[in-house]
């Protein structure tokens, strides 16, 4: 761990003294804002086949009511962090711009759960745990002021085995609470096969939905970009809309009830 920044030792030996106690999350959060400089974590466990689970939150009341429940319940489909999980749920580093699809930013899930709340950057160490889950630590900058040190990111990268090896003892089974109703991806997505979409409207759907442009689409689907602007043409269309907001709103608007 050469050039890893030795104020940050008592903070990894508080976390190693308090694995197992309520102190735990807390003495978590001081230790990864403390080397990377962001200013708020959140910390939950990534499943294949069930919805997030929350572990610890740093946010407030009011933050907490627009956005966590909203996550957890539905949005986290649409995650690029999940979805990362979901293709490798090793240990990893990965900040917004290295998973997020090409037009992430003018998506509506990044209007709702960034722009919205204030959520500046996020930056997330997964953490393969038991099997088919990933503790997902987000540490999330919400004020303008945070200062991230050039070197920030390769202290992170170099704390990760500690970190995971933390959690894994604080968290053996951290997904043994969770619920064990219907995922949120089966009465969703299962909301495209009863409506009048084709298979390929509603890859599309699900890859406008996430970020991607119509290039992004195109390349994926080995459609040409006219291609998928006939389909999003027929989609809005055929679902009598005629934005990605709403298309959001009458795909997983009502998910959360």
């Amino acid at each position: 761990m050469t050039g890893f920044p030795f104020g940050q030792m008592k903070s990894i030996g508080e976390a190693v003294a308090a694995i197992g106690s309520p102190a735990f999350p807390a003495t978590l959060r001081q230790l990864c804002l403390g080397v990377y400089g962001f200013d708020s974590l959140f910390v939950s466990v990534f499943s294949e086949d069930q919805p997030p689970l929350q572990l610890y939150s740093d946010l407030d009341p009011e933050a907490t009511r627009r956005t966590v429940g909203p996550y957890l319940g539905f949005a986290y489909l649409l995650d690029p962090f999940y979805g990362l999980f979901r293709s490798d749920p090793g240990d990893r580093v990965v900040s917004l711009d290295e998973c997020a699809p090409d037009d992430f930013r003018t998506s509506e899930y990044y209007r709702m759960f960034y722009a919205e709340t204030g959520l500046l950057d996020e930056v997330v160490m997964l953490v393969g745990s038991t099997r088919g889950t990933a503790i997902a630590l987000s540490l999330g900058q919400r004020h303008e002021g945070c200062r991230v040190a050039p070197d920030a990111r390769a202290h992170l990268d170099a704390l990760l085995p500690v970190i995971s090896e933390l959690c894994r003892k604080h968290w053996p089974q951290p997904a043994s609470s969770a619920g064990h109703g219907e995922p949120a991806a089966d009465i969703v997505f299962d909301r495209l096969s009863r409506m009048r979409v084709s298979t390929r409207e509603s890859e599309v759907i699900r890859l406008m939905l996430k970020g991607h442009s119509t290039k992004s689409i195109a390349r994926i689907l080995g459609n040409s970009p006219e291609t998928v602007k006939v389909h999003r043409k027929r989609i809005y269309s055929k679902l009598g809309i005629a934005s990605q907001g709403e298309l959001f709103s009458l795909l997983l608007g009502g998910a959360s009830g």
